[in-house]
């Protein structure tokens, strides 16, 4: 069953410091980064939506999986930090927009909260969600599945 959200929580660092573990086949960083801002989401969303999260620190092939698990969503949103998120988070939002023009694509975090026009001038964003955005994302997802539009 396709999920109604894909959630992606993009490189906070360059892959080349990135290797392949052989034994999971997930990557490994020298750091952690669990995605719990998208953890929150899913939380708020879960009860009327379907959500997949991917998260390129431990998912080999992120970018393949994005786009399969695209197919048939609602929306894709990404968190980004003002690092080299930003960058992995661009790429994969363009790779995103090429193959489903009309998909939404949604981004949060701390660095769309900060400079949500910089961010929206980008053009594979389509709707910055800023701050604490939990209620205000499962409202855009909401308004966004029955059409209504997002004004107000």
């Amino acid at each position: 069953m396709p999920s109604d959200i894909v959630l992606f929580n993009p490189m906070p660092v360059k892959h080349s410091v990135a290797v392949v573990n052989e034994m999971t086949t997930s990557l490994q960083v020298p750091l952690v980064n669990i995605p719990l801002s998208l953890l929150a989401l899913v939380r708020m969303a879960m009860d009327d939506f379907t959500v997949a999260i991917i998260n390129a620190p431990v998912d080999a092939n992120y970018t393949e999986m994005i786009l399969k698990a695209c197919r048939d969503t609602l929306c894709f949103g990404v968190s980004s930090m003002t690092c080299y998120q930003i960058r992995d988070g661009l790429n994969v939002s363009a790779a995103v927009k090429e193959q489903y023009p009309d998909l939404p694509v949604i981004w949060g975090g701390y660095h769309p909260t900060t400079q949500p026009e910089q961010t929206l001038a980008n053009p594979n964003i389509d709707i910055v969600v800023r701050g604490q955005g939990g209620i205000t994302f499962k409202e855009v997802v909401e308004r966004l599945h029955s059409g209504e539009t997002l004004e107000g």
